[in-house]
């Protein structure tokens, strides 16, 4: 029999006897059994309920769990604009309460309108939770929308508030939770992108023993709960990074079998990573990236200012074929313009390209929109094997590994190591300092990534875009930049008014295969060769790249904007973002880019975090592929009155089976072309307008 403190009996009598059950109509749950684990559950249903029933499939999935009368699961649910007079839960625009016995779903109270993006929220659920239910270990879970150090959450009831719970209106809301109830919870979960942050846990460390979580973003059908609460429920009870490891292998086998009933996205294992951290160990690691940063910043500052020119690059896209030989060189013109670069810069490239080459989570076709999120033991891995601070690099690598106890990666994020962390490539806005100063990182680490970002607004970066030539069906473009080139993409073009275009469709170049980051150089493309869904040209944004071990290019995830139609036609149609997986057939050789998913983008708000992956996409769907429109002088996007971007659509595509995005010839005719190159401080540059025909 567990023996209750006296404070712990206490505290449940005065929750009791305050009313907050009876006051609301619901029937007071059967506190008179032992428990032995309680597993607290905050389902923020959001728009993943409203639109997807993304919250009531899982409650349907802890029903058919087997549990025991030593476990306790207590949920509360809100935060979606819903109303269901037949489902689980009759309504989501009130916060409800229910504890899940025997496989029913017993309703314990109705709090009416509250904000669950409110910490006080939180904090009520927290401290009655715990108050009601004292057990051996206590398990708390979050589920919704993540967002990294931007927060957790999106109360869809509360448009007019803030748009996510801070991790500091969290840890006030545990804090508070804790010193009322005396709680240090066993295990804090996150069912929600992005939460597996050295920044989010260092927040949450005094609060939880250990978090489980994913540094990417997540698929909408979240995790496997069945096997949550039956491994909550095991007796004798599991240790809790057992418990963790049960419910992260049950989360990526959960992907390995989605797909079904008829799905064009037949896994979503291949980008999920889970992680289960030893908050304990945070301080630890925490020094060591101090000590490991302020490294990486004396190699920045030990530069000599001494100018130096470079060699010619060609820059030839390495995932495509050409039939033609190309001759090699840049004109004199290019090499005058980057004659004089000092190894400040150059180094500053180095820890730059280092980050591009990095695994990055949540990525967004807005740079404004990306959180900057990297795996933090590759990126220090990278720079080590550049010679940069070795010796701090193996002891946070140490650090690392010590705190990250368990780490499952599908296959295209191999090089995850369980936790990320912000290093933005290049400039960034003030608002994101001004917020990820509040998080007191060590002074070694803000001094590094003040010292990157600085320097990134120290110079104009591309300083040189040439005209584009056509010769037969190639395009040959020129480019100088005093950074480097991460991204170069042709773009097809129609005239609208003015200086204004639409953009119906993109090719990318990649870098991860050339030598783009030396700054200027020839760039090819192949009219041949353009990435296409049945024959429609795509605006494709490229999100990240795969490294071989090797180091030459494995594979790119490419976004590409559609409006979609389900084949039910009982749901609107909506914006999302396709994910293309792009590689090369290793024994055919042929290019090609798998549809893998689609997640749910809203195109105009730059100010919230990548969204979760929530779309499924079905044979019988519609797709149309989304235009922008351009200022070509300004280099910025049209925008309408209300600061809508100009958006209009290509035709209907219904997808199939068979569905690919693949490189195919431009279709006969005459084409409009301009060279878009971003540089490695992420500054954007247009090339003149060309116009060619293809036969």
């Amino acid at each position: 029999m567990h023996n209750l403190s006296r404070r712990q009996m206490l505290g449940t009598a005065a929750a009791l006897l305050a009313g907050g059950l009876a006051a609301c109509g619901g029937s007071d749950p059967d506190t008179s059994a032992p428990v032995r684990t309680t597993l607290l559950v905050y389902l923020l249903g959001a728009d993943l309920e409203s639109r997807s029933n993304a919250g009531t499939n899982n409650l349907l999935e802890m029903l058919a769990a087997k549990g025991s009368p030593l476990t306790r699961i207590v949920i509360t649910t809100g935060g979606a604009d819903k109303v269901d007079p037949a489902g689980l839960v009759t309504s989501w625009k009130t916060v409800k309460r229910f504890e899940l016995a025997e496989g029913k779903l017993q309703e314990l109270a109705d709090l009416g309108a509250q904000n669950m993006n409110s910490g006080s929220t939180l904090q009520d659920f927290v401290t009655w939770g715990v108050r009601t239910y004292p057990a051996d270990r206590t398990m708390l879970m979050m589920w919704d929308h993540g967002g990294g150090y931007h927060g957790f959450g999106g109360d869809e009831n509360f448009p007019d508030g803030v748009p996510m719970m801070s991790m500091h209106a969290m840890a006030a809301a545990l804090q508070a939770a804790k010193t009322a109830t005396g709680v240090t919870f066993d295990y804090i979960g996150f069912d929600a992108c992005l939460m597996a942050t050295l920044e989010v846990a260092k927040i949450l460390q005094p609060y939880a023993r250990y978090l489980g979580a994913s540094q990417e973003l997540e698929p909408g059908p979240g995790w496997d709960w069945t096997t949550v609460v039956e491994a909550a429920s095991r007796q004798p009870a599991s240790s809790i990074p057992e418990f963790g490891r049960a419910a992260a292998i049950a989360y990526y086998d959960k992907q390995m079998r989605s797909g079904t009933g008829g799905s064009l996205v037949f896994s979503s294992s291949e980008h999920v990573t889970f992680s289960i951290v030893d908050l304990a160990r945070i301080p630890a690691l925490l020094e060591q990236l101090d000590q490991w940063a302020r490294a990486v910043h004396a190699y920045h500052d030990s530069a000599p200012k001494q100018a130096k020119t470079g060699s010619a690059g060609i820059f030839w896209p390495p995932m495509f074929t050409s039939p033609r030989q190309l001759t090699k060189g840049v004109s004199t013109a290019t090499a005058a313009a980057t004659s004089a670069v000092d190894d400040t810069v150059e180094r500053w490239k180095q820890v730059a390209m280092a980050r591009l080459s990095t695994l990055a989570f949540g990525e967004s076709p807005s740079a404004k929109d990306a959180l900057d999120l990297v795996d933090l033991g590759q990126f220090a891995a990278l720079l080590s094997e550049q010679g940069i601070a070795t010796g701090p690099q193996a002891a946070l690598q140490k650090a690392l590994q010590d705190a990250v106890l368990f780490n499952i990666t599908g296959s295209q994020a191999r090089n995850a190591n369980g936790l990320s962390i912000c290093f933005p490539l290049g400039q960034r806005p003030a608002q994101q300092r001004a917020m990820y100063d509040t998080f007191n990182m060590p002074a070694g680490y803000l001094g590094l990534v003040d010292r990157h970002t600085q320097q990134a607004q120290q110079m104009p970066s591309v300083i040189y875009v040439a005209p584009l030539q056509a010769e037969g069906e190639i395009i040959k473009g020129e480019v100088a930049s005093r950074y480097g080139v991460q991204l170069a993409d042709l773009m097809q073009v129609e005239a609208v008014n003015g200086n204004v275009v639409k953009v119906t469709g993109t090719t990318p170049l990649f870098s991860g295969e050339s030598e783009l980051g030396m700054g200027y150089g020839t760039l090819y493309f192949s009219t041949e060769e353009w990435f296409q869904l049945e024959g429609q040209t795509l605006l494709l944004y490229t999100l990240s790249l795969q490294m071989r071990e090797d180091g030459r290019l494995g594979s790119v995830m490419l976004g590409a904007p559609v409006r979609v139609q389900s084949r039910t036609g009982n749901s609107a149609s909506r914006i999302v973002l396709l994910l293309i997986r792009c590689e090369r057939d290793p024994n055919t050789k042929e290019l090609k880019g798998h549809l893998i998913g689609a997640r749910d983008i809203d195109l105009n708000d730059t100010d919230e975090p990548s969204d979760r992956v929530d779309y499924q996409l079905y044979a019988g769907d519609t797709v149309e592929p989304v235009h922008l429109q351009y200022d070509v002088q300004t280099q910025e996007p049209v925008r309408d009155p209300d600061g809508n971007l100009a958006i209009t659509f290509g035709r209907p595509i219904t997808l199939t089976p068979d569905s690919a995005v693949r490189p195919q010839p431009l279709a006969a005719g005459t084409h409009t072309l301009i060279l878009s190159v971003t540089d490695l401080a992420d500054e954007v540059s247009f090339s003149p307008t060309l116009t060619v025909t293809a036969a």
